[in-house]
C-alpha cells in the first residue's frame, strides 16, 4: 500500500510570525495588569481602613524606636520654630499625640512627619523659609498627615501590596512594579495636597491671615526654575512624590481666598 503523508493543517503552521506568542504574551500582561489593579484597590483600602483604627498610644509604642535609630543625630528645635508648633497645637482638635520637633542637619530643604507625632525639619528648610507664618504652614501641614494617618496607611499599602504581588506571582514583573510605583505616586501627591489644605486652615485659624504662608512653596518654586543643576537637584527627590509647585500654590491661594471671604 502506497504511504500517503497526513497534512500538518493549521496546527504545525509556524509561517504566521509567532502572532499567537505575541497575543499570548498580551494576554498575560493584561491579566497581571488587572490582577495588580484589583490588588491596590482591595489591599490599598484594607491598609487605609486598618490605620484608621489604629490608636495613638500604640501608634507611638510601635514608632517609639524612630528617636534612637533615625533621629538619633537630630538637633532640638530652636525656641522661635518650637513656639510655633506649640501655637499651632494649643486649643486644636488634633490627634492626641505628644507632637515633638526636631531639627535634622542637612542643606536639603525638606520637612517630613513620623507616624506617632514627631515632625522633622532640616536646616536647609530653616535658612529658606524666614517668617514664623510661612514656618507654620510648614509645620501644619506636617501636622496634616499626622492627622489623617497618611505614614500609617503609606507603610501598610506597601506592606500589603508586596506581599499580595509576591503570593500571586508578580512581584518579579518589571512593568508591574513601575506600575504600582506610579499608582503610589499618585496616591502620595493626593495626600500631599490634601495636607496642604489642612494646614493652611489651621495657620488661618490661628494666624487669621495666610499672608505669608506660601513662602516655602514659592521659594521651591523658583529654585526648580533656576539654571543650576544643584539647586535642581536640591528638590528633585522631594519633587517626585509631591504635586506640581506650581499647581500646589495656585490650589493654595484659590483656599485662601474662600477663607478671607
Amino acid at each position: 500500500m502506497k504511504f500517503v503523508p497526513r497534512g500538518l493543517g493549521g496546527a504545525a503552521d509556524n509561517s504566521k510570525g509567532g502572532k499567537e506568542g505575541w497575543r499570548s504574551r498580551l494576554k498575560g500582561i493584561l491579566s497581571a495588569v488587572i490582577i495588580l489593579s484589583v490588588l491596590y484597590l482591595v489591599l490599598g483600602f484594607v491598609a487605609d481602613m486598618s490605620a484608621n483604627l489604629v490608636p495613638e498610644e500604640t501608634e507611638s509604642e510601635w514608632f517609639a524606636w524612630v528617636d534612637d535609630v533615625l533621629l538619633a543625630d537630630a538637633q532640638a528645635p530652636p525656641p522661635e520654630l518650637q513656639a510655633v508648633l506649640d501655637k499651632l497645637i494649643t486649643g486644636s482638635d488634633l490627634r492626641p499625640f505628644d507632637y515633638r520637633l526636631c531639627v535634622l542637619v542637612d542643606p536639603t530643604p525638606n520637612a517630613f512627619a513620623l507616624p506617632g507625632g514627631t515632625i522633622t525639619v532640616t536646616t536647609g528648610l530653616l535658612d529658606m523659609v524666614k517668617s514664623d507664618i510661612g514656618r507654620a504652614m510648614v509645620i501644619g501641614h506636617e501636622l496634616g498627615h499626622l492627622e489623617y494617618r497618611h505614614g500609617l496607611k503609606r507603610l501598610g499599602r506597601s506592606l500589603l501590596l508586596a506581599v499580595g504581588m509576591s503570593m500571586v506571582g508578580l512581584d518579579s514583573n518589571a512593568l508591574l512594579k513601575q506600575s504600582s510605583f506610579l499608582a503610589e505616586m499618585k496616591h502620595s501627591r493626593s495626600q500631599e495636597e490634601e495636607s496642604d489644605s489642612f494646614g493652611l486652615n489651621l495657620v488661618y485659624s490661628k494666624y487669621g491671615t495666610t499672608e505669608g504662608a506660601f513662602e516655602f512653596f514659592e521659594e521651591v518654586h523658583l529654585l526648580q526654575g533656576a539654571d543650576e543643576a544643584s539647586l535642581i537637584e536640591s528638590v528633585q527627590s522631594w519633587a517626585h512624590t509631591h504635586p506640581l509647585t506650581e499647581n500646589r500654590l495656585t490650589n493654595l491661594k484659590r483656599q485662601a481666598i474662600e477663607l478671607a471671604r
